[in-house]
């Protein structure tokens, strides 16, 4: 009997140990990716126009303008019935043009705005 009870830490043991190859490892943590984003150059004819989306001031042209994405590039949906409108006008607000896009179309790497009327006077070479 007392030959068994010493067999029993040695069984235990083995036990263990082909239960550790047999283990799955723990899955990797979950890494959070950062929000793809694109980055759009705006230009206007002519330059110094004042530039809107989606009725928020970004800056006066030419900028460098960024916008959240989709991983393959396209508009990210902010909701039912959201529409991307970039805005460009004169800063006296004389004219203005304005481009519209929805989720899931590719975002632009380059926008201009042709100023209607803006251009009347000025000399072309």
């Amino acid at each position: 009997m007392q030959q068994a009870f010493s067999l029993v830490p040695v069984f235990l043991s083995a036990c263990a140990l082909c239960a550790c190859e047999t283990l799955t490892p723990p899955p990797e943590p979950a890494v959070r990716k950062a929000q793809p984003i694109a980055k759009i150059d705006v230009r206007s004819i002519p330059t110094g126009c004042v530039v809107e989306l989606n009725d928020e001031y970004l800056g006066v042209t030419p900028l460098e303008v960024v916008v959240d994405t989709t991983d393959s590039g396209n508009w990210a949906s902010q909701g039912i019935g959201s529409v991307f409108v970039m805005r460009c006008s004169m800063p006296d607000g004389d004219g203005w043009e304005q481009k519209v896009w929805y989720p899931g179309h590719p975002v632009p790497k380059r926008v201009l705005f042709r100023i209607p009327g803006a251009t009347r006077g000025l000399a072309i070479n």
